[in-house]
């Protein structure tokens, strides 16, 4: 035991996480290796619209979304609603600047996040303010005007007395979201309510079956002998 460093540790959990956590084997990942019948051909539709955009726009979801991983790992400001007790930044701390805490030209912008089981990680948003996936694909075609509109309904927070008073503070302040809405770099994606069906399938179609259900991959029992809790 005296010559497990922090280092063997982190490499174990990294070798265990990347064996029976690991999700590539989604119809989208079986389409790609060569099985033309993995993915159903609506999912197939909305994986074009996905990729090329809709009416020629510039802009489309594979334009940040892109990658194995579906990301390009990098920053971006996309007008996300921000709710919750914030970060400490900006107005009365409530605020989350984002990227903008190293770079003060990258202030809200956020990490694309990957795709892959994205239908099995709700809720939506760097502050979870989408409690459904389509509710954030189409804030990402409208941003702005969903930005200004946005449903506080949605929001599926744990409640706390002295959090539930400020939880929307910053939804309600609106110098803050005007400053929000300016520094975003997405543009109207143009898709259609029908083509947004089409992506949801293709969004679908990224769930690796196997991460479904997680618990064969739990242990009986701990390096201890203790066992887990049910």
């Amino acid at each position: 035991a005296k010559d497990i460093t922090f280092v063997h540790v982190a490499h174990a959990i990294a070798a265990f996480e990347g064996t029976v956590w690991r999700a590539d084997d989604s119809p989208f990942d079986r389409f790609l290796r060569g099985d033309e019948h993995a993915m159903s051909q609506n999912a197939k539709e909305g994986m074009l619209l996905f990729y090329e955009g809709s009416n020629g726009n510039q802009q489309s979801c594979g334009s940040c979304h892109s990658g194995v991983l579906q990301t390009d790992h990098d920053f971006h400001a996309i007008a996300m609603p921000q709710i919750g007790p914030g970060k400490g930044d900006g107005f009365k701390g409530l605020e989350d600047f984002g990227h903008g805490r190293l770079n003060e030209a990258d202030r809200y912008k956020f990490r694309t996040p990957s795709l892959r089981n994205i239908v099995l990680t709700a809720p939506y948003s760097h502050t979870g303010a989408y409690n459904t996936l389509r509710a954030v694909v189409e804030h990402h075609v409208d941003a702005i005007n969903s930005l200004f509109n946005y449903d506080q309904s949605q929001a599926v927070l744990p409640s706390r007395r002295d959090l539930d008073a400020i939880d929307f503070t910053i939804m309600n302040k609106p110098s803050v979201l005007n400053d929000i809405a300016n520094a975003s770099e997405i543009q109207h994606l143009n898709y259609k309510s029908h083509e947004i069906d089409r992506i949801m399938d293709f969004l679908h179609a990224l769930t690796d079956p196997a991460s479904l259900d997680l618990r064969p991959g739990t242990p009986k029992h701990l390096p201890s002998g203790l066992p887990l809790a049910d």
